[in-house]
């Protein structure tokens, strides 16, 4: 792991696309829809343009990385509001665009997700209506998402935060299901619905197959066969996402009434294997941070002018440092990301190994590709 200060690049962490050991590869927006795709490289500071266009983008804008391709969409309106869409499958090693497929569809649309890098989930937004829909790259087959779930419309206010992964060489989609309290909120504000109102404050992690799922889009029905792994019924239990080790998807799960938090690993499309169980209780902790880089919680049991110690929920190893700081990455840089409160914040990070401790100022941080890149607020 290493750092690169990309402070000085017209860019924020949604613009990334890849960092290598000498370039950074990224997204560069000109106006608030038209972009095109750059290198950028270290040694000598040279900007290279990779795409041979501009693209635009009327709606939401995302990139989904995977290998050295880049999917995201291109959408050239016309009068009568109808959007043209490309669907673009972009090398940015090579520079190499393909376009997957175009549609016209009225309104703008967002990819919302890619699956197998060959199942592509749109929203499409034309006035009050949303509508997701699928399509499949290697068929053109395509059809609407009767599953509200999926685009974050639930009578109970349940958003899913959908993850992929591989179990025994079969695609599984895993879903972190969680009440969206502050839509809840919202709707209590707007009068659509009653606190007395049936709310299933539920939070699960569910899994389904790819090709079930599929299927049932396909098949036309109102639901994704989704499974429970694990569902917990307490008003103040949550299930919180973790990353991935060593491929294997990470969540934690905290129980309210037990004050208790257990850290699983998805082993098998049944089998969430216990890592780590944390007794709260045990900690009186000052504070907290659900990583989802190492993979774990770290646990701020310590504060004050000159000590900090953090607690790594899953190892048991502990860290102190003279200055604060709220997570370790790679067991050697401690980080402490500073609010903005008025100045542009910053990012402060102590090196282990060579005993050295950065400071960048008007700075926050995102991890890329074993990769901490700092980047500027000013962008945001």
């Amino acid at each position: 792991m290493r750092i690169v200060d990309a402070r000085a690049m017209p860019i924020s962490h949604e613009d990334l696309i890849a960092v290598t050991e000498t370039s950074i590869y990224y997204r560069e927006k000109t106006g608030k829809t038209s972009f095109s795709i750059y290198r950028y490289d270290e040694a000598d500071g040279t900007v290279t343009p990779i795409s041979h266009r501009a693209y635009e983008d009327y709606g939401i804008s995302k990139l989904f990385v995977s290998d050295a391709r880049v999917y995201f969409l291109n959408e050239i309106p016309d009068r009568t509001g109808v959007v043209r869409t490309e669907l673009i499958a972009f090398d940015y090693r090579s520079g190499r665009e393909d376009v997957l497929a175009t549609f016209e569809k009225r309104g703008n649309s967002t990819l919302y997700w890619v699956l197998a890098d060959r199942y592509f989930l749109f929203l499409t937004s034309f006035g009050d209506t949303d509508e997701a829909w699928l399509y499949d790259a290697e068929t053109s087959f395509q059809e609407r998402i009767r599953d509200e779930r999926l685009v974050g419309h639930a009578g109970n206010f349940r958003e899913l935060y959908l993850f992929s992964t591989e179990l025994d060489g079969i695609p599984y989609i895993v879903c972190n299901a969680r009440l969206d309290e502050f839509a809840y909120y919202e709707a209590l504000e707007d009068g659509r619905v009653s606190p007395d109102d049936a709310i299933d404050h539920s939070e699960a992690i569910l899994i389904c197959s790819l090709d079930e799922a599929v299927e049932a889009i396909r098949s036309r029905q109102n639901e994704i066969p989704f499974e429970n792994l694990i569902r917990l019924h307490g008003e103040g239990d949550t299930v919180q996402y973790l990353g991935e080790r060593d491929k294997r998807l990470r969540f934690s799960t905290f129980v309210d009434e037990a004050n208790e938090e257990t850290i699983y690993e998805l082993t098998a499309p049944d089998v969430l294997r216990e890592v780590a169980v944390v007794d709260w209780g045990a900690y009186e902790p000052i504070d907290f941070t659900y990583d989802d880089v190492s993979s774990t919680i770290f646990i701020k049991v310590e504060e004050s002018t000159d000590h900090t110690e953090l607690i790594d929920a899953t190892t048991g190893a502990r860290f102190l440092d003279t200055a604060p700081f709220e997570r370790v990455l790679a067991s050697n840089y401690f980080i402490h990301e500073s609010a903005a409160d008025g100045t542009g914040g910053g990012v402060t990070v102590f090196n282990l190994e060579t005993n050295e401790r950065q400071t960048f100022e008007d700075a926050y941080y995102t991890v890329l590709d074993e990769t901490i890149v700092i980047l500027s607020t000013k962008q945001l």
